[in-house]
């Protein structure tokens, strides 16, 4: 949450600036401390601030998109399955797993047919590290196909760190 505080800021921020740069190109008797007359620069204000202006739209436009739902369509209509809901079962199933730490789930629809998953997360284990992302791959693929008929092609595991297990002695 706080990261959209700061994300809103600082896009408000672009905002003001932006329409204080037009109004400096249409208006500049309004800025007279600056003695600014020539024409290429009031059309070089106008210019970036209307790029900035379109950026900061079509940026709060993407940020603030629901992402898609799993749709299963069935004889009797079609079930929503939220995005949300989908994170909390892998993050449910992966912590159930005391090797992996830091747990950062990204995944939706690319198109209507396919569902991606992509993890991000740390291991701390002395196991074969492979084996271990393919057994995290496949547990992730029989829960959500067993739990929400969703049938996964592909799921991404990136490590982005690996620690080895002291053993206790």
């Amino acid at each position: 949450m706080g990261s959209k505080i700061v994300f809103f800021l600082a896009w408000l921020g672009i905002f003001t600036l932006s329409i204080l740069g037009v109004v400096f190109a249409i208006y500049p008797s309004y800025f007279s401390i600056l003695n600014v007359d020539s024409i290429i620069f009031r059309g070089l204000v106008l210019n970036i601030s209307i790029v900035y202006i379109m950026v900061m739209f079509l940026k709060i436009k993407s940020y603030f998109i629901k992402e898609k739902d799993y749709i299963i369509e069935n004889e009797f209509g079609s079930i929503h399955i939220s995005t949300e809901t989908v994170k909390k079962l892998i993050k449910d199933l992966l912590k159930k797993d005391s090797d992996i730490k830091n747990i950062e789930i990204v995944c939706g629809t690319e198109n209507k047919a396919d569902y991606y998953v992509k993890l991000k997360l740390e291991i701390s284990s002395n196991c074969n590290f492979s084996l271990k992302t393919n057994e995290i791959q496949n547990s992730i693929k029989r829960e959500l196909e067993s739990r929400l008929n969703l049938v996964l092609n592909n799921i991404e595991v990136k490590i982005s760190n690996i620690n080895e297990k002291r053993d206790k002695k």
